[in-house]
């Protein structure tokens, strides 16, 4: 007796694939920082916006603004001078990050301690939101809430199949 049968032989375009996931990661990465953003710039009052400016050079990086209207004298553009915002898409090494610093004074003092309790040396007044402002700890409760919702591309439009016989 003799058999004879036919076998489908899966095919991955993985060159394919990695492209869509490529640009499904920009994408993420970028709603990241928005909502990252959203979270942190809840917490940051404006009064000369120079804290609020501190988070420009990061929101740049994905062509997103950043809202300020300062009441008095605007010093944003220390707050843009006192930061830094990066942002990390390497497909080959399949990492995409985000990163954000400040050496302003006063928003480093605010993040950790209550201005008109433990005032800082910079301090000219009353804050009507004197911290600690923890939006570092906010930021990373969003983000990780966003994360939970990023799914990868789904695989099956990049297989395909020959047919082998057996």
């Amino acid at each position: 007796m003799k058999f004879t049968a036919s076998l489908a032989v899966p095919l991955l375009d993985l060159s394919g694939y990695r492209k869509a996931l490529h640009q499904d990661m920009q994408d993420m990465i970028a709603q990241a920082i928005v909502t990252w953003l959203a979270a942190v710039l809840d917490e940051i009052p404006v009064w000369s916006g120079a804290s609020r400016a501190t988070f420009i050079p990061l929101a740049s990086r994905i062509s997103h603004s950043v809202s300020i209207a300062p009441g008095v004298i605007s010093r944003i553009g220390t707050g843009i001078a006192s930061s830094a915002g990066g942002l990390e898409m390497d497909e080959q090494q399949g990492r995409y990050a985000f990163e954000y610093r400040t050496w302003l004074p006063w928003l480093v003092w605010n993040e950790y301690h209550n201005a008109n309790v433990e005032p800082d040396p910079t301090l000219l007044g009353r804050l009507l939101k004197p911290g600690p402002y923890n939006f570092q700890v906010k930021g990373y409760e969003a983000f990780k809430q966003f994360s939970r919702t990023v799914d990868l591309p789904i695989v099956a439009p990049y297989v395909t199949s020959i047919r082998v016989k057996v």
